[in-house]
């Protein structure tokens, strides 16, 4: 029996996906299911660890029983990869269960913190190009033991969102990837935790074994076959944050190229042969096995506001009422929660210029406004990567709408790629399928990935008036 199926986990803000790819890069089989309502509160942004391993296992049992009604043997899978939302934190007992609730990415206590950190590591700062902001899970980890010393000691194990899933798993306790040990301080130059970090009591024996992604990192035991699904000794693999899932399933391919993935938030990657340094420490640079390097960042603005101010909308509807006021003289900066990390830092940052007086002026003055701060942030981030490109391959379940990614092409003056599958679970199928066939993850994205369809910019920038003016509403946080 061929093993070539490949299974990608993945754990976003609301909920789990679960895809299933062959070899030739179909989805055989997906299912998604969502975790409890959660959002920021003064600050504070928390989820139950238990959510996400309880929606994870729902989604793969019905991605497997999918796999059986489409009569694909559970035999042909290879391996399995997860995915997680990247600066996403739990802390776990000897035995992998949770102390305390995760913190999640825009969980905002802990700025003082990541000052502090930026301080001490200061040299470290400097090498790799980047600051600490309270995104990052290490400055989420100096709060914690700073303000929560009795959860912070009861912890053996301090792992990001990807790493919990995958420990359940496997029983590979303590186990992350470089992708997501990045926020959390890891040194992708000497591929080691930093000595700086003992300065901080107690962290370093709680930090995760670091693999690359594509490693194998143990396979499913018995207990999670019964709980998931998936076969017994599947192989696990190595994933990545979701933000590098989301590059490796839009089909980069070479340094230049650039790929955005518009989900709950905006994340932005460049393709290049050597780690940026941003002056102002905005973007940072993940590592890709085999020698490329991916300097991005990621911005709060992304699809949220529609869930937050249009739920349960039609949106193939809004879409094509939007599309007849496009473009629109209505300047806004659609961000649905207070604070900003990309292009520009502003924990205080609010939504600017959303009219309030026609639900389908709003829409679409929301899609321009994302599509605005989308040029904006290209070009920030082109101006420290050294590498201007004009092609994007697209991300995220924003991208599935040809109105949206259009005004995308047209507002940014860029070509947009849409692969066959922009989901981020994608990405993660493609690391599972490197650890096990011997492709490099180079390869493996040649191999599954395929473009849908091109969206070409038009050829007149209707656009520049609008983008100058989208520049002095944004201004007073810059």
């Amino acid at each position: 029996m061929r093993k070539d199926v490949f299974v990608g986990v993945d754990l976003g803000t609301g909920g789990v996906r679960v895809l299933a790819v062959d070899a030739s890069g179909s989805v055989v089989a997906a299912h998604s299911v969502a975790f409890p309502p959660s959002a920021p509160v003064d600050g504070r942004h928390e989820q139950d660890p238990e959510s996400w391993w309880t929606a994870a296992c729902q989604a793969c049992r019905g991605m497997v029983a999918e796999l059986s009604r489409c009569d694909v043997e559970l035999q042909r899978l290879a391996a399995v990869a997860v995915d997680g939302t990247s600066g996403t934190i739990a802390l776990l007992d000897p035995a992998g269960a949770p102390v305390a609730p995760g913190l999640m990415y825009n969980d905002a206590r802990s700025t003082a913190e990541a000052a502090r950190l930026n301080e001490l590591a200061a040299g470290f700062c400097e090498r790799l190009g980047y600051r600490f902001n309270a995104s990052f899970a290490l400055a989420k980890i100096e709060w914690l033991r700073c303000n929560e010393p009795d959860r912070f000691r009861a912890a053996r194990y301090i792992v990001h969102q990807a790493d919990f899933v995958a420990g359940r798993l496997s029983e590979c306790l303590g186990v992350s990837d470089y992708s997501n040990a990045l926020k959390t301080g890891y040194d992708l130059l000497r591929e080691v935790w930093p000595d700086w970090i003992g300065e901080l009591p107690g962290v370093c024996e709680r930090l995760p074994a670091v693999r690359a992604p594509g490693e194998k990192i143990g396979e499913v035991t018995a207990e999670a076959a019964a709980a998931t699904g998936l076969p017994s000794s599947l192989p696990v693999i190595a994933g990545a944050s979701d933000g590098t899932a989301g590059c490796l399933a839009s089909g980069i391919r070479q340094p230049g190229d650039l790929n955005s993935s518009l989900g709950t938030t905006l994340v932005f990657k460049a393709v290049s042969s050597s780690p940026a340094k941003d002056p102002d420490g905005l973007i940072y640079s993940h590592k890709l096995p085999g020698g490329l390097w991916l300097p991005g960042a990621a911005s709060n603005v992304g699809a949220e506001w529609i869930t937050q101010w249009f739920p349960g909308a039609d949106l193939q509807a809004m879409d094509a009422a939007a599309a007849g006021l496009l473009p629109c003289d209505a300047v806004a900066y659609p961000l649905a929660r207070r604070g900003e990390r990309f292009p520009f830092l502003a924990p205080d940052a609010a939504a600017v210029g959303v009219p309030d007086r026609d639900e389908t002026l709003r829409y679409a003055a929301c899609l321009q406004g994302t599509a605005l701060l989308e040029r904006l942030a290209f070009e920030t981030l082109e101006g420290v990567s050294g590498h201007p490109g004009s092609d994007v391959y697209t991300t995220g379940g924003a991208s599935r709408s040809d109105i949206w990614t259009q005004l995308r092409a047209d507002v940014t003056r860029r070509r947009y790629h849409r692969p066959v599958c922009p989901e981020t679970a994608f990405g993660s199928a493609v690391l599972a399928a490197s650890g096990v066939t011997g492709w490099s993850v180079r390869q493996a994205t040649a191999a599954l990935v395929r473009i849908d369809r091109i969206f070409d910019p038009d050829s007149d920038d209707k656009y520049a008036e609008l983008f100058a003016a989208f520049r002095q509403v944004v201004g007073v946080y810059t």
